[in-house]
């Protein structure tokens, strides 16, 4: 059975949210409908990489890390993982809300890439990938 982990949202989140929303509503009482359009698309965006950004461990041993509709998911094999570090960053393009991460160190077209992730409940969502690939190493 697949498990999903949602992804913990940090509180600069919220914050631009709010401040976002803010700025739509102004730009809409002000008469300003470009900038009221903009800003539309900008709250639909955030909520909706805020209802959708979810990592999933499949029966088959992949990780798809999910960011909404608007970003392209995409899918790794839990055996390309090497190893899973705590990270503190503010990357605002990785698929992940919060600024506690995790640093997933796999190999893909003969190089090592990274990506950083915030699953909620990190220790189970750790566990779950050492029960597929007990190589991963955990950097503390």
């Amino acid at each position: 059975m697949d498990r999903t982990f949602k992804t913990v949202v940090g509180w600069w989140y919220w914050i631009l949210i709010f401040v976002s929303s803010l700025l739509l509503f102004f730009f809409f009482w002000m008469h300003d409908t470009i900038l009221a359009v903009i800003m539309a698309i900008l709250v639909i965006y955030e909520i909706e990489m805020l209802i959708h950004t979810q990592y999933v461990i499949t029966d088959d041993g992949m990780l798809k890390i999910e960011t909404g509709r608007f970003v392209k998911s995409f899918t790794l094999r839990v055996e390309q993982i090497e190893s899973i570090r705590m990270v503190r960053s503010m990357a605002f393009w990785a698929p992940a809300l919060s600024f506690v991460r995790l640093e997933i160190k796999y190999k893909g077209n003969n190089k090592t890439i990274r990506v950083q992730i915030s699953p909620n409940n990190k220790d189970a969502f750790i566990s779950k990938l050492k029960s597929i690939n007990g190589n991963i190493v955990i950097i503390k």
